[in-house]
């Protein structure tokens, strides 16, 4: 999805509008975004929103922006796309991937970068074009993430921000790109090719005349670097102090601790990003976060309400009357392509139904996979380094009182909600503000602005029934990680 919202200087949301992204598939396993496409249907929400705010785009102090991040946007001298971006799902350089891992690189790696490799980051994309698509690179002019192009769209400056460097990836101990990486991940000649780096609260640029007249802004409004989403949730959410933790229930499930150093526990797993205030986000990914839901209710439908939308509180409810443990049937929700990054790491694991019978009903179903997010949530958050006291659950699946009311059952920790609804968009957008001069700092934008809107505690009988439930997870997930490798190679024959 496209989103843009409109803020008050309150923190309140006051007119958003949204549009999807059509997801361009041309093979199997390949993920492409239209840049065109993409920004046009930027500029449509933008004009949308300030409609529904009843403002105009002169009332507009300032502009924030964040976005899904790895991938490739790859545009020429003149700014245009010489290709389609290339997401981050992407899994074509799965191959190289797998020599990486048998060459024993992806330790050094993670020393440098403090990542988990999978297929769709950025410098495994370029591998990939070097080795499949070397035209690419003789007309490239500079690689962007994707909320660097739509920003460039806005102010027709090329940069990018310390947060989405670190999922290039980057050196994290100096927050910069890394020489090593490109060389080690067979992306030369792309070096040259990597935009300067620029604070992510620091005004990047201003509205150009032309895109002004796209979207609806006014010429010279300020935009900053913005940031990566994951890192722009947290902010939003609130959270900025090392030690507190924050599970963001959105398309990737991101179980996120704030360090105020750049440590790599666990080794060898997940994500770690710079964030705007000197601290990292050390991040354990279920990459099949709510992508595991939209995949059910695709494919095996659900109630629709009377505009045609899913009706998740009439669905929650039949959900609510089957049992705890979904009468014997758990998901493993590892639909994601790029496989599995934490608590273990398995690129070519994927997901599957157990227990199933011919009493098995939607309804279970369906049940199984809102406790499969849960107990992925609690198995990412057991692996990170310290006790984890409560945690802040934001996201699309956070507006879910029954949603959030077992993930606290399941994790047997208190589950908070901001009042924020878009904590990817009040994250930017505070930031923007401290530009802007609304705030003087970031600390002082998020006082004056969020709370917690409910807290859900751990109802006693409910964590002790779903702790074998949890129990039998984990064992499952191990068994059929053995079965990840053959699976693979089998495909591949057929594939070939």
């Amino acid at each position: 999805m496209v989103k843009s919202v409109v803020f008050d200087e309150t923190g309140q949301a006051v007119g958003s509008a949204d549009e999807r992204v059509a997801i361009l598939s041309p093979r199997p396993g390949w993920h492409e975004e239209d840049p065109d496409a993409s920004w046009q249907a930027c500029c449509r929400t933008i004009r949308s929103a300030i409609a529904d705010a009843g403002i105009t785009g002169g009332d507009v102090a300032g502009v924030g922006i964040a976005a899904h991040m790895g991938g490739a946007w790859i545009v020429d001298d003149q700014g245009r796309p010489v290709r389609n971006a290339i997401c981050w799902p992407d899994e074509r350089a799965q191959s190289l991937l797998t020599r990486l891992e048998i060459e024993g690189s992806l330790e050094e790696v993670f020393r440098i970068s403090g990542n988990g490799l999978m297929p769709g980051i950025t410098l495994m994309i370029l591998s990939w074009l070097n080795a499949n698509e070397p035209e690419i690179r003789k007309r490239a002019a500079a690689v962007l993430s994707a909320k660097d192009y739509l920003r460039y769209r806005l102010t027709g400056v090329i940069a990018t921000d310390p947060s989405d460097v670190s999922f290039v990836p980057g050196d994290i101990d100096q927050r910069t790109h890394s020489d090593r990486l490109v060389t080690l991940l067979g992306a030369h000649g792309w070096d040259p090719m990597m935009p300067d780096i620029v604070p992510s609260g620091a005004i990047a640029g201003e509205v150009t005349a032309e895109a002004a007249e796209e979207t609806g802004l006014a010429p010279g409004t300020l935009v900053i670097t913005g940031c990566g989403d994951a890192v722009a949730n947290v902010v939003g959410a609130g959270r900025s102090r090392p030690g507190e933790a924050i599970t963001v229930l959105g398309t990737s499930c991101l179980n996120s601790l704030i360090v105020d150093r750049p440590g790599r526990e666990p080794e060898g797993l997940g994500f770690l990003f710079a964030m705007p205030d000197e601290n990292y986000l050390r991040i354990l990914p279920n990459t099949s976060g709510t992508i595991t839901m939209d995949w059910f209710l695709d494919h095996f439908g659900g109630i629709r309400d009377a505009a045609g939308k899913w009706d998740f509180p009439a669905m929650e409810q039949r959900v609510a009357a089957t049992p705890r443990g979904a009468d014997g049937v758990l998901l493993l929700p590892y639909v994601n392509t790029a496989g599995v990054l934490a608590p273990f790491y398995d690129p070519r694991a994927r997901g599957s139904f157990f227990g199933m019978s011919n009493q098995t009903t939607r309804d279970h179903l369906m049940r199984a996979v809102y406790e499969a997010l849960a107990f992925a949530t609690r198995d990412c958050l057991a692996a990170m380094p310290g006790e984890i006291d409560v945690l802040t659950l934001t996201g699309g699946g956070a507006r879910s009182a029954f949603w959030s009311q077992m993930f606290a059952d399941v994790c047997k920790i208190p589950i908070e909600i901001s009042t924020a609804q878009q904590t990817g968009a009040t994250g930017v957008a505070l930031m923007a503000g401290v530009a802007a001069g609304i705030w003087p700092d970031l600390a002082t934008a998020q006082a004056a602005t969020l709370s917690i809107s409910a807290r859900f505690e751990p109802d006693p009988l409910a964590s002790a029934q779903y702790e074998d439930w949890y129990d039998l997870y984990r064992d499952l997930r191990d068994v059929y990680r053995g079965f990840s490798d053959r699976r693979s190679r089998l495909l591949e024959e057929v594939r070939a």
